[in-house]
């Protein structure tokens, strides 16, 4: 795909390698000069973003539910026409880019959650449904707002996890009088995957430790 067939209004992804840190913003297109592309401004933690030249950036657009990445990007903040961009320079065409979803894991534990509020942080037990490197799955009462960031407090034995993630989905459960969140990290951490890999790892030995031989009986003889 080129840059000018990418529709205006498109979602993208832009992923960002840092210091072995790999972070990821979401945004959409704004509007497209050759092989520039303007796109909304990317805000965390109500501040704009910067990056600089020692950041790695890929360029990760949907369109029909296909997407396509451009390797190595160049992103700056900008002013145009009287508004606020992130400008992203991309050379050639984009790629044909086939992400394997993250495996989510069950987890069914009550975790901590912390929410940015005008009035601070707001503490919250949740019901944490899944957890894969890419994102959280989360149960509440409380109602929140789509895009808003939260942060999740995983620990388990000596391990200690803060990641941060943004509500990219919101649903009602009449059932259970509460809402069920789906957020997305906004940062990955290998500690997570490890984490995540012992919790398979310890589920398996569980399921085939629940396996006995069988009784003498029904063994084979010779």
């Amino acid at each position: 795909m080129l840059i000018s067939e990418i529709p205006i209004g498109s979602k993208v992804e832009l992923e960002v390698r840092y210091s072995g840190r790999t972070l990821s913003f979401d945004s959409d297109v704004k509007l497209i000069i050759n092989n520039t592309i303007l796109i909304t401004p990317i805000v965390f933690n109500d501040q704009t973003v910067g990056f600089n030249d020692n950041c790695r950036i890929n360029l990760i657009v949907k369109v029909d539910g296909k997407v396509y990445l451009w390797n190595n990007v160049t992103v700056k903040l900008v002013r145009y026409d009287g508004a606020i961009y992130h400008k992203v320079d991309a050379e050639g065409k984009g790629v044909p880019y086939n992400r394997r979803e993250a495996y989510r894991m069950y987890i069914g534990e009550d975790m901590p959650l912390y929410v940015n509020t005008a009035n601070g942080h707001l503490a919250l037990s949740v019901l944490v449904k899944d957890l894969s490197e890419t994102g959280v799955a989360f149960i509440t009462k409380e109602e929140l707002d789509i895009d808003r960031i939260v942060r999740l407090k995983i620990k388990d034995k000596n391990l200690i996890l803060n990641m941060s993630a943004v509500i990219v989905r919101k649903e009602f459960l009449p059932h259970l009088d509460s809402f069920l969140y789906g957020c997305k990290f906004n940062e990955r951490n290998n500690k997570l995957g490890n984490y995540i890999a012992r919790k398979q790892g310890e589920a398996l030995r569980k399921r085939t430790g629940n396996y006995s031989s069988p009784p003498a009986k029904y063994r084979n003889t010779k």
